[in-house]
């Protein structure tokens, strides 16, 4: 084998083996995944997308997608093909209208992907923003993770908007609203990311959805993509355990 070809080869093993902790730890874990940057992919991108949600369940997770409907766009026929594009991809997805836990939970059980619509039909003709049937959705599976996607890449360190924070706690994205004026659309973003975790959703990712790749760069990198917000460190996951372990080492000094 070429030498460049081989390197290539051990790349991609490592980044795998870097990922094997962050699988285990997310084996089984339910994710809702807001899916409201629609409006800002091209058809490319969104197919793209849909691929890494299906990779993720294939790795054992359990992803519910909850998606918008842009304007003048039949509500139940965009579901229908958001579930479509899903299962071309490989998988069984399956459409569902509305609110229901038990629905969703035996969808699940059942290996299918569910994509929610937050209209049903006797309230079709309603504004329901996807972003509270997400929360309200992952409230009641209890998710793991509640992803939204939209066109922030996350809460920016500061007003030089070169970096956003990696992971925040409630109390520290609670302080960082009274110290900035986030812009309101994205203020509510953030305020659902608090609500979701007060209710008992592990965390809530806060992520450009129009990043190539960006769900399984936030996953399974060490860095990440955007913002997380989880209650206190006591909700960190095994790997991020060990990893602040290591941090938190004293260095090794040759002084005797």
């Amino acid at each position: 084998m070429e030498e460049k070809a081989l390197q290539t080869v051990e790349e991609k093993a490592s980044i795998l083996i870097d990922a094997l902790p962050y699988i285990r730890d997310f084996n089984h874990k339910i994710i809702v995944i807001e899916y409201g940057c629609s409006e800002w992919l091209s058809g490319k991108e969104e197919e793209r997308l849909m691929q890494d949600i299906v990779l993720l369940k294939s790795i054992g997770m359990r992803p519910v997608v909850v998606h918008d409907t842009r304007m003048g766009m039949d509500k139940f026929r965009e579901n229908k093909r958001v579930a479509k594009l899903l299962e071309l991809c490989g998988v069984k997805a399956i459409g569902i209208c509305g609110v229901d836990p038990e629905t969703l939970h035996m969808a699940i059980d059942h290996d299918y992907i569910p994509v929610i619509v937050p209209n049903d039909i006797d309230n079709e003709m309603e504004y329901i923003d996807p972003r509270d049937t997400a929360l309200e959705i992952a409230v009641k599976l209890q998710a793991d993770k509640l992803v939204y996607l939209s066109r922030y890449p996350g809460i920016f360190v500061d007003e030089k908007r070169e970096d956003v924070y990696a992971r925040l706690t409630v109390e520290e994205t609670e302080a960082l609203k009274k110290e900035r004026n986030f812009p309101e659309d994205f203020l509510e973003i953030i305020n659902r990311g608090i609500e979701a975790v007060k209710q008992g959703v592990n965390r809530v990712h806060i992520l450009d959805g129009r990043m190539k790749h960006v769900l399984l760069i936030e996953f399974f990198s060490v860095k990440g993509a955007g913002t997380i917000i989880i209650q206190d460190e006591s909700r960190l996951y095994e790997h991020e355990l060990d990893k602040k372990v290591l941090e938190e080492e004293v260095p090794f000094s040759e002084e005797v």
